[in-house]
């Protein structure tokens, strides 16, 4: 049938980057092999004496089995290759004096701590030394132990022809891997000086070229280094000194830790006793009073639950509140480990999962019986999730709790749970019962007589697409109508699913314009709230005797009227413009929002996926499905940013939630002129002036009842006595010229008409009227709202009219023009884009067919066709009465003089219209 709508997270883990101690500059890039450390040789006296006597045996050994020479570099080979730390120098080529006790004091004390720098500046900082030997400070003392004078050399190295002596400043007994310098030709720099943390204070050795600086390790071959002094190997597999025991290498300073930002929250057990890590907590606010109940049930966000909106409505299946629980369980190791074991029930679980779409989830208990445990397994789809959108699907479910029962085994099903299945039910049996309700769809005859007026298919079909889904957005494109569509969907509530109350929320400005249309149109009362504070309250709490209740509200007092319409309880709320809305009064909404939703729009809003997107995450207020595709088939994430593709796929990935149909696409079936009726209340003074011509009407009326008998004088009267109200209607000036400049809502309307009209809807404004003197006051009106017309008048030359036509046609500016039905003969007014006013309400459509022909041809199809409707007189009566009266006579009430005397049967027919006029009349 075509009126039913297709039917259709993990804890961010902490990282913590803990201060690894800097490996030799060798160790840094694959290409670069390290040296293996030098066998210490004997250690000095000063320090055998605190040393075992089996370690120093053993190096000493070692080094005497293993001795290390070196003399030549391999510098011919290109630097790609990986570096071969060549043997250090035998200790008898270098004799140097030892330092004193206190520099060796000093030194040991430098060693103990790790100085940590990057490769890149340690080799940055690279001192240049020449091939000779370098200059040594004289010392007080000398020894003559090979082992020291080996010490001497340990940070110097040759090159052919130059060498680099690259200190490693993380670690004092690591050797340094020499580095040749590149043959280009470097830049002059100043000579730089780096202290080497090593134990034997070396001296400095002045550079006579600087090297480059480099980002990467230069790949090269490299001459021997002179061994270290003597170091025992430690457990790890680096050699440690051994000169004094309590130089033991000492682990690197942390960097400065990142403060932590200030908490916010506390974690509270309520129950004190609860054994346990599992259960549930209570997470309090530290800077205000708010307190939110969360569940914990393992280290995975998905078995967790928190009780505020962000948890149960946001797009992650978390909330700060589970985040800030978890990390503090898992702070403790005992608690991490009873997390990280898992909550061990004996019971199965069916539970809902969380997040943009949510979504029913097996857990198996140990208890599970095989055979409940294979039932189950099948049920899963390829993501792991339960069945729960279609009636098979939940008919499965329940099989599987009944087999549960029969084999005697646990399953608890949570809460949640129930109210998602329930809500897939519901949409389904509104499909069926509107199925089963106009079983030949929108032809039906019930729906004929859902609203005072008949309406389009096209509205009807809107109508019912917004019932069957039950929270909807209808954006058809501006002239469509969203008014009847809207009151219509409201009666479909109200008669087959039980709605008594609807909120309207619209602009301050279309307040009257809603209040009208319903009164037209709709079967309920209706009434606005405004005015002051204890107005308003009176209005809401006000309810009729029963049926249907529409309330009419400002969206821009959503806030302080809150609590009132909160109090009025709607169960369907109509949002007129839904695309202006912005966050606040989304939030707002929200709040308000019970149970059914219908959202409008005059545009389609492909074209605007932000907007688009935040109507469909309060649409999908359940998370059954369309803010979650939404999300997946049409937006990228870039840090904040969303970017939107796809979006000509919109409609059928909202095809549940948004109905939206272009004029294009409707224009084969669409009438010759799409109907849009603007109610315009009376004033007070045209109601006044009005009251005396109701009554002569009704003694007419009654007289002709009691008789059945009417003059032709009295017909004559009759028929200028509805005049005079029609024309009262437009303006009291028509009436009663006297009471000189007087408020006439109908031609302010027409003022505003042209504003919304005009570049949206249609380029051009055709204002038609039976009366030249109402146009001529209308005119006046335009021109001090600054708005530029073309008048035709009955009197004007058939040349001036067509040239006037040819103005109106040519000037962008003046897009505006006001035609009599005397005027308009003869002329050709069809143009593109172009937009039907009737000032007042035609007595038969066979005027109304008139003026459609002058503006559309054949071909022409969804023309807009706006008519003003006075509220609370004649034409209101007139539309709800003379609608179904065929063949009314005409007389001269469309302005055709032949038709003064009526003739045959028509008085009869004429007076009974009259009848069923005053039947419907209202003072």
């Amino acid at each position: 049938m075509a009126i039913a709508p297709k039917t259709r997270s993990k804890t961010s883990a902490k990282t913590v980057i803990a201060a690894s101690s800097v490996k030799p500059a060798a160790a840094v890039s694959k290409p670069v092999v390290a040296a293996k450390p030098a066998k210490a040789a004997k250690a000095p006296a000063a320090a055998k004496a605190v040393v075992k006597k089996t370690a120093v045996k053993k190096a000493a050994v070692k080094a005497e089995t293993k001795p290390v020479a070196a003399k030549k570099t391999v510098a011919a080979k290109k630097a790609s290759k990986p570096v071969e730390v060549a043997k250090p120098v035998p200790a008898k080529k270098a004799a140097a004096k030892p330092p004193s006790d206190v520099t060796s004091k000093t030194a040991s004390k430098t060693t103990s701590k790790k100085v940590v720098k990057p490769i890149e500046a340690v080799l940055a900082a690279a001192v240049v030394a020449p091939a000779a030997k370098p200059v040594v400070k004289p010392a007080a003392k000398r020894s003559s132990k090979p082992a020291e004078e080996v010490t001497k050399k340990a940070l110097v190295k040759k090159a052919s022809p130059k060498l680099v002596a690259v200190p490693d400043l993380a670690r004092s007994v690591e050797p340094v891997v020499p580095v040749p310098v590149s043959k280009a030709k470097p830049k002059p720099a100043p000579k730089q000086v780096v202290p080497v943390a090593v134990k034997p204070v070396e001296p400095l050795v002045a550079a006579k070229k600087p090297v480059k600086k480099s980002a990467e390790p230069v790949k090269a071959k490299a001459k021997a280094v002179a061994p270290p002094a003597k170091t025992a190997k430690s457990s790890t597999g680096r050699s440690k000194p051994v000169a004094k025991p309590v130089a033991l290498p000492v682990a690197p300073a942390a960097p400065p830790a990142i403060p932590k930002p200030p908490a916010k929250f506390a974690l509270q057990r309520p129950n004190a006793a609860a054994a346990g890590v599992f259960g549930d907590y209570v997470v309090a606010e530290l800077a205000g009073e708010q307190t939110w109940a969360v569940s914990v049930r393992g280290t995975s966000l998905s078995d967790c639950r928190c009780s505020c909106a962000d948890f149960r409505f946001g797009e992650r299946g978390s909330c700060e509140h589970v985040e800030f629980a978890l990390g503090s369980l898992l702070d403790s190791p005992q608690q991490r480990a009873a997390l990280e074991q898992g909550l061990r029930a004996d019971y199965s679980e069916v539970l809902m999962g969380y997040g943009a779409a949510r979504y029913l989830r097996w857990r198996q208990g140990q208890l599970c019986p095989m055979e409940l445990a294979r039932e189950a397994q099948a049920l899963l789809d390829e993501r792991g999730r339960l069945p729960a959108d279609d009636a098979d699907a939940v008919g499965r479910l329940t099989g599987l709790l009944q087999m549960a029962t029969e084999l005697g085994a646990e399953v608890r099903v949570e809460a949640g749970v129930w109210e998602q299945v329930a809500l897939g039910r519901d949409a389904r049996q509104r499909v069926q019962g509107l199925a089963q309700a106009y079983p030949q769809g929108l032809e039906s005859p019930a729906l004929r007589g859902l609203l005072k007026l008949p309406l389009p298919l096209y509205q009807l079909e809107s109508a019912l697409f917004a019932a069957c889904a039950g929270r909807a957005l209808v954006a058809d494109d501006l002239g469509l109508g969203l008014y009847a569509p809207a009151y219509a969907a409201a009666e479909l509530f109200a008669r087959h699913f039980g709605v008594e109350r609807v909120l309207v929320l619209c602009a301050e400005s279309a307040q009257t314009r809603w209040l009208g249309e319903a009164r037209i149109l709709s079967h309920a009362s209706a009434q606005m709230i405004w005015g002051d504070a204890g107005t308003r309250q009176s209005q809401c709490q006000s309810l009729g005797q029963g049926g249907l209740e529409i309330k009419i509200a400002s969206l821009s007092s959503l806030r302080q009227d809150l609590t009132l319409l909160q109090g009025f309880a709607p169960e369907l709320i109509v949002v007129d413009e839904a695309a202006r809305l912005d966050a606040d009064a989304l939030a707002l909404l929200r709040r308000l929002d019970k149970g059914f939703l219908l959202m409008l729009s005059g545009q389609v809003l492909d074209e605007q996926p932000q907007q688009l997107l935040a109507l469909v995450e309060l649409l999908d207020r359940h998370r059954n499905g369309p803010w979650e595709r939404f999300l997946s088939r049409h937006v990228r994430r870039s840090g904040q940013a969303m970017h939107f593709y796809a979006l000509e796929r919109l409609d059928q990935t909202l095809e549940r939630v948004m109905f939206s149909r272009s004029r294009a696409e409707l224009q084969p079936t669409l009438p010759v002129a799409l109907v849009q009726l603007r109610a315009v209340p009376l004033t007070s003074q045209q109601s006044l002036l009005q009251q005396p011509l109701l009554a002569d009407l009704r003694r007419a009326v009654a007289r002709w009842q009691r008789s059945a008998y009417v003059s032709e004088s009295e017909l004559l009267h009759l028929q200028q006595t509805l005049q005079h109200l029609r024309r009262l209607a437009i303006s009291p000036q028509l009436l009663a010229p006297e009471v000189g400049v007087a408020d006439a809502p109908k031609l302010t309307a027409v003022a505003a008409l042209t504003r919304e009209l005009l570049g949206a809807a249609a380029e051009h404004l055709l204002v038609f009227c039976q009366w030249d003197d109402a146009l001529s006051l209308l005119a006046a009106r335009l021109q001090a709202g600054g708005t530029a017309f073309v008048q035709l008048h009955a009197e004007q030359t058939l040349a001036q009219r067509i040239e006037l036509v040819r103005q109106w046609r040519d000037d962008s500016a003046r897009a505006v023009l006001l035609c009599s039905d005397r005027a308009a003969l003869g002329l050709d007014l069809q143009i593109e884009r172009a937009a039907l006013v009737n000032l007042e309400l035609p007595w038969g459509e066979a005027l109304l067919e008139q003026r459609l022909v002058c503006l559309a041809d054949e071909h022409s199809r969804g023309l807009p066709l706006i008519q003003l409707l006075a509220q609370t007189g004649l034409e209101q009566a007139m539309l709800q009465a003379l609608d179904g009266v065929a063949d009314l006579p005409a007389g001269s009430l469309d302005g055709d003089a032949s038709r003064q005397l009526l003739l045959g049967d028509e008085p009869s027919r004429f007076m009974q219209a009259l009848t069923a006029l005053c039947s419907v009349l209202t003072d």
